[in-house]
């Protein structure tokens, strides 16, 4: 008896050491620069922003860089300075002109920075916007936390546009803006006033791009997926006291670069990585940024240089096989994310 309690014993030290967790030995790669850089033609949208790496295990965020001196520079052109109004970030009070050529420097401590010379693309277009009729297939876990599979039917939004020598490849951020109408049931009276309310959905798990495809001929991009929206708005708003009123889409598009779009790719595999071992890792995406007085220091980031145009349109859909509204809007207000109104809808509200 007395042996079968070492046994038990012995056996229950054994269980309890496999749970400790393996934390493996890195080396640090603190104080390394993180570069995030974007140019476009709309100088409220230029920055340049500034950090370090820390090591991995360190919860705390990347450390903002501060004494630095960083110019945009026009290839047989001018140096414009950056402007440094929150430390760390930088902005050009510029607009790059279409086919000329820049490039970015930072000089920090004793070492300067260079990007690669970027090429301003020209103003992008959409040709065509449309819609199609989808059905998707999403999971959710139920109370169980079991994975259960359900259908969604809605309709996806497609764009085209064109393929020159002078523009191929574009990124698309999209934002979608459902209208709702609350009416009030009367009590001991007339009802109270409508509320007119909205809601803002971002298409955001990874960066939307579009580009030639390999081994095509053909000289467009066409039917290119921006977003899907389901029917059933309840989906988006969760209660069937709440009257959709339609969609307000906001659409930036940006021309960007063979290059960037070749970086963006990269950073959407990292994002998709399902951990397997060959799975990229963000230290493995390198960008367009050298350290020139130091070829061993490692840079992260990207200089990118985007032409950059906002659409938007005003889109109604009633349901399979029923009518829908789709029309371009001309004007651009500004609306918050989310918000409501009672008694009259807002200045930008489209119907």
């Amino acid at each position: 008896m007395s042996k079968a309690i070492i046994y038990f014993s012995f056996l229950l030290i054994l269980l309890s050491s496999c749970e400790e967790y393996y934390t493996p030995s890195i080396d640090p790669v603190d104080h390394q620069l993180i570069v995030e850089a974007m140019i476009t033609n709309d100088p409220s949208l230029n920055f340049v922003h500034l950090t370090n790496t820390r090591n991995f295990y360190d919860e705390q965020p990347a450390a903002v860089v501060t004494g630095a001196n960083v110019e945009l520079v026009e290839i047989n052109g001018n140096v414009i300075k950056g402007v440094e109004n929150v430390w760390g970030y930088f902005y050009f009070n510029i607009v790059p002109v279409a086919g000329r050529n820049y490039k970015l420097r930072i000089s920090l401590n004793k070492d300067i920075y260079e990007s690669e010379v970027v090429t301003m693309p020209p103003l992008p277009t959409i040709t065509n916007l449309y819609s199609e009729q989808v059905v998707k297939k999403i999971y959710a876990t139920d109370g169980s936390g079991i994975p259960v599979a359900s259908e969604i039917k809605g309709r996806e939004i497609y764009i085209d546009a064109p393929i020159t020598n002078t523009i191929s490849y574009y990124r698309f951020n999209v934002r979608s803006i459902l209208e709702w109408i609350y009416s009030p049931a009367a009590k001991n009276g007339p009802p109270p006033p409508p509320m007119y309310g909205w809601q803002s959905n971002y298409e955001s798990n990874e960066f939307n791009l579009a580009g030639p495809k390999k081994f095509s001929q053909i000289g467009k991009i066409e039917m290119h997926p921006l977003l899907m929206l389901a029917y059933n708005t309840d989906y988006y708003l969760h209660s069937d006291t709440l009257i959709s009123n339609g969609w307000i889409l906001i659409i930036d598009q940006y021309g960007t670069t063979k290059g960037s779009f070749e970086y963006h790719e990269r950073l959407n595999s990292q994002f998709a990585a399902d951990g397997s071992l060959f799975d990229p890792i963000q230290t493995q995406i390198y960008g367009n940024i050298k350290c020139i007085t130091d070829p061993t220091k490692i840079v992260y980031g990207y200089f990118d240089m985007n032409s950059h145009q906002q659409y938007r349109y005003y889109y109604d859909m009633a349901g399979p096989g029923a009518g829908m509204t789709l029309r371009q809007l001309f004007r651009y207000p500004n609306i918050p994310d989310q918000g409501r109104s009672v008694g009259w809808p807002p200045d930008w509200w489209e119907r």
